[in-house]
């Protein structure tokens, strides 16, 4: 899988603990392109920023930067920084739940507490909705630049997709 990002990226944005290996981490950063980005863009252009993450125009996008618009001078932070937000958010969710032969476990220490689940699901959506906002300046950026960009109108004007409901019936 190639990643738009890496842990040391995210770092830079967001507090994650030095102890965190590069390969656990990952695992967070590919679910945030594969289950949240991916949701809000098309296939295409998703494939494009994917395979052509070299090129200048997609570095700009992925790392964001200034740019001119009609004569004034604008700032988007980038993709990067969108998924530094989702991964966190997933990062916060998950991290510290471990599998082992007696099922799932939280550690715990004599001086710690865990945080409890409400409120890490309050942290996951707060990044999320952080993670949102940034993407809506890089797609103002895209739109600007859509010259540089012809995937991003793939026949769905890349709208996010409506919420799944996974329903299944049991044959009888």
């Amino acid at each position: 899988m190639i990643l738009l990002t890496t842990k040391t990226n995210v770092s830079k944005s967001l507090h994650v603990a030095i102890g965190v290996s590069e390969t656990d981490f990952n695992k967070y950063i590919q679910e945030a392109q594969e289950f949240d980005l991916k949701e809000l863009v098309c296939e295409d252009f998703y494939s494009d920023l994917i395979y052509k993450k070299d090129k200048p125009e997609w570095t700009k996008i992925i790392n964001g930067g200034d740019y001119e618009h009609n004569g004034r001078k604008y700032t988007f932070s980038g993709i990067a920084k969108v998924l530094a937000y989702f991964t966190y958010a997933r990062f916060i969710l998950k991290s510290n739940i471990s599998s082992n032969s007696h099922g799932f476990t939280i550690k715990t220490t004599p001086h710690s507490t865990p945080l409890p689940l409400e409120e890490r699901r309050n942290f996951y959506h707060t990044y999320r909705k952080d993670a949102n906002t940034i993407f809506e300046d890089v797609k103002k950026f895209i739109e600007r630049n859509i010259s540089d960009y012809p995937s991003w109108n793939c026949g769905n004007d890349c709208t996010p997709l409506p919420k799944r409901k996974f329903k299944s019936k049991v044959i009888q």
